[in-house]
């Protein structure tokens, strides 16, 4: 028989046991620091203009890979990219009898996210290449939800993280460029 036991919040007030777990977390913490530094420089740098709520998951995934919890990771940017795409999703706009119809009056909030992807590239809010990528963060993210082969979990998840900043910095770059320190249109250059 096998079992999971954790007892810490009914021992955590004791004022020794608060102090001997502070002392270890705070030795592991600095000792995992060189760790955590170096993974945090793995992620390449991104700009995007496209900021909303999965902008806060997208920070907690990058977190979370850089204290090492690679599965948390996957889990985190499968979450941020279904966000960012229904935030995507809510500029689609449907007409019946050439009225506006919001897509959540046709689907009920119950799109799912590789729909979802048809339907945004379908109407030009995303090309081809975000449109791969977010299918292969999809299929990776699919792979330890969905557990049927096993993965490499600190590779794919900074695989999925790499991604996700292609995906935000191709979409800025398609509209804007940075020139002589400032952020310009395309259009307006």
């Amino acid at each position: 028989m096998r079992i999971h036991f954790n007892a810490t919040s009914n021992t955590i007030n004791i004022p020794e046991i608060r102090k001997q777990t502070e002392d270890n977390l705070r030795k592991r913490f600095e000792e995992s620091m060189p760790e955590i530094i170096k993974r945090m420089g793995e992620r390449p740098p991104f700009i995007t203009h496209e900021v909303g709520v999965y902008s806060n998951l997208f920070d907690e995934a990058e977190n979370c890979y850089a204290q090492g919890f690679y599965y948390a990771t996957i889990s985190m940017i499968g979450i941020a990219t279904e966000r960012f795409c229904m935030e995507l999703g809510e500029k689609i706009k449907f007409k019946i009898n050439e009225n506006e119809v919001n897509v959540n009056a046709i689907f009920e909030n119950k799109l799912r996210q590789s729909k979802r992807l048809n339907l945004l590239k379908s109407g030009r809010l995303i090309n081809e290449e975000t449109f791969n990528r977010l299918n292969q963060i999809k299929k990776i993210r699919d792979k330890y939800i969905h557990p049927l082969e096993l993965g490499y979990p600190k590779e794919d998840s900074l695989k999925i993280l790499k991604l996700f900043v292609d995906i935000l910095n191709s979409r800025f770059s398609d509209i804007y460029v940075i020139l002589d320190g400032k952020i310009v249109e395309k259009s307006l250059k």
